[in-house]
């Protein structure tokens, strides 16, 4: 368990373009640390008994964990799926070099 405030989230976008206004929108709202947009990934399920593959980007959001609330609301308000992925780690960011600099940005942001 992490022994820290921080978190991973993640969710997924079709649209890069989108993916990146809404990583924007949440770094100037204070409410991110920052944002991954790993392209075209891969995402396989079943739909109505069949198997399905869709391509889209994974979207990785670092964050305070307080901000958790603010995040989740967001992506529903500004998501274009009826129930988007969002997936919530608590998580502590490594090597001690990156925590400085991690607290750092989380003093800032605060």
């Amino acid at each position: 368990m992490a022994d820290s405030n921080e978190i991973i989230v993640f969710t997924t976008l079709s649209d890069r373009d989108l993916a990146e206004i809404q990583l924007s929108e949440m770094l100037q709202a204070g409410i991110i640390i920052s944002g991954t947009i790993f392209p075209e990934v891969t995402l396989m399920y079943q739909w109505e008994g069949k198997i399905a593959m869709d391509n889209e980007n994974k979207i990785m959001i670092k964050a305070r964990s307080d901000q958790y609330s603010k995040i989740e609301e967001f992506i529903m308000k500004n998501h274009p799926y009826l129930a988007p992925e969002i997936i919530r780690l608590d998580v502590s960011f490594g090597s001690e070099n990156y925590k400085k600099f991690i607290k750092t940005k989380i003093e800032k942001a605060g």
